[in-house]
């Protein structure tokens, strides 16, 4: 590998070239949730010498940590998104259905076209469909931009739909991006994967990987690196180092130790005053209380427990009885008296009953009753068992007696109704009259024996008279004592009950505080030890942010006499004032950058930036969309800006819109293989988008032109030519083997080392064809033979013999190249199979 070479995979992939000291690449195998974060922090933390409890402390708060993400399932790092197709109807620049189409694979494509053609509207409308909005609704003139983002030709019902290649699934999901009115900031975006159905975007989990791997760059962005808010940048930053754990973890503790200081905060701050209240007081249980609050060290709480809580050695024994007079509960007069009325009542009903027959209906059916049941008996005596009367019981007057039973039994259910209320209403005064407490004052004692005595009596008005009266006077001989009992309690105790009510509420918070005490020391030990380590990492993780920030500085800066030396975190992410630092020296003087750059310069500086957090290793997205980044670059900038795509084109799918063409000149004249669409803009809002070239078109456009030139040397048609054709096919089957490989829902790391370590045509065409390099010469010959008929393997091996001593022989140069793109084309995309 050549020095140029080994320089361009450290740029192209500095995080596999050079993987940070905590092993964060590693740490994806940690198993099921495992956390690079978490596992780091675990090991540092058995390696510590802190205390036991500190350390279970600590691990509590990690794990929680660990497990309070979303449930909802995301974007996967290791088997990134791409984008296939963006269509844009009815907004901004855009009126009928446009298309914007895109190879979802790694590789570089610029979308020109003039200004007003509509390339915005296309990268606008992706970023707002993943989004939700854009960075023009930010700037000054947004709010004009939000009345005027329909499109005046075709905008009664704005859409956008972007088609996704998503690793593992070989058809392609989409997401819709409609409006239900007309505010632009408020879309309805739905998902849709086929086999998983349809869902709201917002509920499928890839917010967070939105925020700290924000795939959209436009000139905006770039602008807010001059004028935005430090902390914005900061943020921006410190998102995709890996940290979210370590902050949740902090703030976890952060909140305990807020509410633990808190607390012993308003405990101190009321005892002065408490401490004055009780000394004020002529007390003894005041003396007590003053002597266990204000002590050195924690209150005594056993002692303040037993005065608040009126324990025995609290009160004396006048104050017991006052209390217990106090509390004395009489008969309820109310209920009493509903009783007593219900009794009387039903001694009236059944008054009423006795005197109206019912009574000896009852008796007379009794007796008719037992009559008749003695002759049924006895059916063979002749004479009648009452008065011995010859008359005979016989079957007539047994009927007759049985209708007349019948009839006197009807008629005697009112005397039995009325007499199950009576027994009810004695019942329910006898259930009101409770036995005597155990302690009575002695004014109560004969009161309360005369009300208890009411559940001996059996006569029903004798009953009523009685409990009523006794009742009245317990009640009110209980209710003179209780208010006696109250005036002398608060005669006695009224400023005493003010202060150990007041004391019964600090009483409480001072246990919970001191209690916490030994928490606290233990939360504080654990967030320094968690700030201490959280700072190393950061340090370690933002190192190779900082050298591929460099790296790009160094392509871009080209003639700029500005050296990047650093780029830093300082504050934190709950400090009021954060900021990224930028560190830069002009001509070896050091100097800020805001003050030292020009504008081109400073677009340069956001780009390195910008860039690294695009190729990070854990950003599930495998593209970016870059709109309009060549502005105030002068034209050696723009070709390190090229150099720069290319490389991160390597691992990415870098799509950028513009209408400078200098940046595709910059491409063509590096040679660096691109893929260019423009967009074009006619009457009505109409847009049309056309392939201009691609990687592949354009080795091919190379191959055309050296083909048809006349008069060069043999060599250059025996070498030169099969050699950009075999570049043609390199092109076309390693395309095939990105394709196939994301299909297949390799992790997306594997691919990269997949498709670079096939380093032969064969190895490639192998990769490309079957999605396995190990394939060997005569699989991939039937396959080409299969897919491309019989001469398609010998234009291989002449591809191939272009690179040996003795070169090839070519007969016909420009059908050679015919022949090579029809293969070339027929190969590039893997043949669809059934799922």
């Amino acid at each position: 590998m050549t020095e140029h070479d080994e320089h361009h995979e450290r740029a192209g992939h500095p995080e596999r070239n050079e993987p940070s000291q905590n092993g964060e690449h590693s740490g994806r195998a940690l198993g099921a949730g495992g956390s690079p974060t978490l596992s780091r922090l675990a090991d540092r933390l058995g390696a510590s010498t802190l205390a036991e409890p500190i350390r279970a402390l600590l691990r509590e708060a990690l794990a929680a940590a660990g497990t309070g993400t979303d449930t909802t399932v995301g974007p996967d790092p290791d088997h990134r998104v791409f984008l296939d197709s963006v269509s844009v109807t009815g907004f901004r620049g855009i009126g009928r259905k446009a298309r914007l189409p895109l190879s979802a694979k790694p590789g570089v494509t610029l979308v020109v076209g003039r200004n007003g053609s509509g390339k915005s509207s296309f990268a606008e409308g992706v970023e707002t469909a993943f989004t939700g909005r854009t960075a023009r609704l930010d700037q000054q003139r947004g709010e004009v931009w939000r009345r005027h983002w329909r499109n005046l030709h075709d905008g009664a019902d704005p859409r956008i739909e972007v088609r996704l290649a998503l690793a593992g699934d070989p058809r392609l999901s989409t997401l819709t991006c409609t409006w239900p009115g007309d505010d632009v900031t408020i879309p309805e975006v739905e998902f849709r994967r086929p086999g998983h159905g349809r869902r709201a975007f917002a509920d499928a989990g890839w917010e967070r990987a939105l925020n700290d791997h924000r795939p959209f760059l436009s000139y905006s962005d770039l602008d807010r690196v001059i004028s935005g808010k430090p902390s914005e940048l900061y943020d921006s930053v410190a998102s995709i180092l890996g940290l979210g754990e370590l902050t949740t973890a902090d703030g976890r503790l952060q909140a305990e130790e807020k509410a633990l200081n808190s607390a012993m905060r308003a405990v101190d701050a009321e005892q002065p005053a408490l401490v004055d209240a009780l000394s004020a007081l002529d007390d003894e249980r005041a003396t007590r209380a003053l002597a266990a609050v204000d002590r050195a060290g924690a209150p005594d709480f056993d002692a303040l427990d037993a005065l608040v809580s009126g324990l025995p050695d609290a009160d004396d024994d006048r104050l017991r009885e006052l209390r217990a007079t106090a509390e004395l509960v009489g008969p309820d007069l109310g209920r009493v008296g509903a009783a007593v009325d219900r009794l009387r009542e039903a001694v009236a009903v059944l008054d009423d009953v006795r005197a109206s027959g019912a009574e000896d209906a009852h008796q007379r059916a009794e007796l008719l009753a037992k009559a008749l049941d003695h002759s049924r008996r006895h059916a063979d005596e002749d004479t009648c068992p009452v008065c011995g009367s010859d008359r005979l019981l016989d079957d007539a007057w047994a009927e007759r007696a049985a209708d007349q039973v019948a009839a006197l039994r009807q008629e005697a259910a009112t005397a039995r109704q009325a007499r199950a209320e009576l027994r009810d209403a004695v019942f329910a005064v006898r259930h009101l009259v409770r036995p005597a407490p155990h302690w009575l004052p002695a004014p109560l004692v004969d009161p309360w024996e005369e009300w208890s005595g009411c559940r001996a009596l059996d006569d029903a008005e004798r009953l009523a008279a009685r409990a009523e009266t006794t009742a009245l006077v317990l009640a009110d001989a209980c209710a003179s004592l209780r208010e006696e009992a109250a005036r002398e309690l608060e005669k006695l105790d009224e400023e005493w009950r003010r202060c150990v009510t007041r004391l019964a509420a600090w009483l409480g918070r001072a246990r919970t505080a001191h209690a916490g005490k030994p928490r606290l020391r233990q939360v504080k030990a654990a967030r320094k030890w968690l700030k201490e380590a959280g700072a190393e990492l950061r340090e370690e993780r933002l190192r190779p942010f900082e050298d591929h920030s460099q790296r790009i500085w160094e392509e871009l800066r080209q003639q700029s006499s500005v050296d990047l030396r650093s780029v830093r975190l300082t504050g934190s992410e709950k400090a009021a004032v954060r900021k990224l630092a930028m560190d830069v020296s002009v001509d070896g003087t050091e100097a800020s950058a805001l003050g030292v750059m020009s504008q081109g310069e400073l677009h340069s500086l956001a780009l390195s930036l910008f860039l690294p957090r695009t190729a990070a290793q854990d950003s599930p997205f495998g593209f970016v969309v870059i709109d309009d980044p060549v502005q105030s670059m002068d034209p050696a900038k723009v070709h390190g800006l090229a150099k720069v795509l290319h490389d991160l084109g390597e691992t990415r799918q870098v799509v950028v819109f513009t209408h400078d063409t200098r940046l595709q000149r910059a491409f063509a004249h590096q040679e660096f293989p691109v893929t260019v669409l423009e967009v074009e803009r006619e009457e009505r809002s109409a847009v049309t988008v056309r392939r201009v070239t691609d990687p592949i078109g354009q080795a091919l456009a190379d191959a055309r032109a050296l083909a048809g030139t006349s008069n060069l040397p043999p060599v250059v048609m025996t070498h030169v030519l099969p050699s950009l054709c075999r570049t043609v096919l390199e092109r076309a089957f390693t395309e095939a083997a990105w394709l196939r490989l994301h299909h297949a829902g390799l992790a997306e790391h594997e691919a990269e080392k997949t498709v670079a370590a096939a380093v032969t045509l064969l190895d490639i065409a192998a990769l490309g064809l079957f999605g396995d390099a190990s394939k060997g010469p005569a699989d991939i010959y039937a396959e080409l033979r299969r897919r491309c008929g019989s001469d398609a393997v010998g234009l291989v091996r002449q591809c191939q013999e272009g690179a040996h001593p003795s070169g090839t022989t070519m007969p016909d140069p420009r059908r050679f190249v015919r022949d090579v793109e029809t293969v070339a084309q027929t190969v590039r995309k893997p043949e669809e199979t059934t799922p």
